[in-house]
């Protein structure tokens, strides 16, 4: 395949989408690299999955009302980053014609990324995509059952490095912090709510007010709680939820309720933690969940002493 015919083929690799502008744009040029953005601006196409293959592991970024990576929930901007990656992505130099340097570049068959993308019944677009070729954006890149080998420029090859977890959803629970106005407490020993009211926060039924320095940094880790990682599925099943280490349940203005989180203790990662009535299992360091899993005692500490 000649270089011109390798760049209306790569073009901004949604070339089969969008072909007849590439073809446009394309011909007359030159030159080895070009911005996409000048003919994707004005351009609609909607990737429906993106599947990368790699030695450890397949990577299915699937799109629709929401995005979900190997069925599970994907971070909401997915859809955007890949689209924007198309868009901003270059087709650089080639720099080689030899298959015996493709192991080299990380682009034999053995050790390369294969990239694929489908929009709509269009046969997908197929990238094996290699190691750096130089700055940080910069990656070898060459099509399946071809020799030629080309500098790709952009952030798509970052997206296609990203693992199941790197695509998963981390946000755990978030809500305003003048919005709670309610977080009850059930541990297996002891129930008690801490509660807002005029004069600040009180813990309910006993009606002591409650220790600003212990409730400031509970609030502050529910503003926006996330994962540092995920339970393996091997271990979700093993866990025992019931009764949970503690179950929380948080309302907001006029009794809403904002949500409900269980979590249980684990020497070894900190705590494990779901939402009341979802099968994903997050982990949070011991740090942040032992600023959340509070007692009684600890929130009322200098009055109960």
């Amino acid at each position: 395949m000649s270089d011109r015919q390798l760049k209306l083929l790569f073009g901004v690799l949604v070339v089969v989408f969008v072909a007849w502008a590439i073809a446009r744009f394309v011909f007359g040029r030159s030159d080895s690299s070009f911005d996409s953005s000048q003919i994707m601006t004005n351009l609609e196409f909607k990737i429906d999955s993106m599947v990368v293959t790699s030695a450890d592991e397949t990577v299915r970024l699937r799109g629709g009302a929401m995005w979900t990576v190997n069925g599970h929930e994907a971070v909401p901007e997915a859809g955007a980053s890949l689209e924007q990656a198309l868009l901003d992505v270059r087709l650089g130099q080639q720099v080689s014609r030899n298959p015996e340097n493709h192991a080299r570049m990380g682009v034999d068959d053995a050790s390369g990324r294969r990239l694929e993308i489908y929009v709509g019944d269009s046969d997908p677009l197929t990238l094996i995509l290699g190691d750096r070729a130089g700055a940080f954006d910069e990656y070898y890149v060459r099509r399946p059952g071809e020799d030629e080998v080309y500098v790709l420029r952009g952030g798509l090859v970052n997206l296609a490095n990203r693992g199941v977890d790197d695509w998963r959803d981390r946000e755990i629970f978030a809500a305003e912090r003048a919005s709670v106005q309610r977080i009850e407490f059930t541990y297996p020993d002891e129930s008690f709510a801490l509660a807002r009211d005029s004069a600040g926060w009180r813990l309910d039924p006993s009606g002591a007010p409650a220790e600003i320095a212990a409730v400031s940094p509970l609030l502050e880790q529910l503003t926006a709680l996330r994962a540092i990682s995920f339970a393996a599925d091997s271990v979700s099943e093993t866990l025992e939820w019931d009764p949970p280490a503690v179950h929380l349940r948080v309302t907001g203005l006029g009794g809403a309720g904002l949500g409900e989180l269980l979590f249980l203790e684990n020497e070894e990662i900190g705590y494990f933690v779901r939402r009341n009535g979802s099968a994903v299992v997050y982990t949070i360091s011991s740090y942040t969940g032992d600023q959340i899993v509070v007692r009684e005692a600890e929130l009322a500490a200098e009055l109960m002493e």
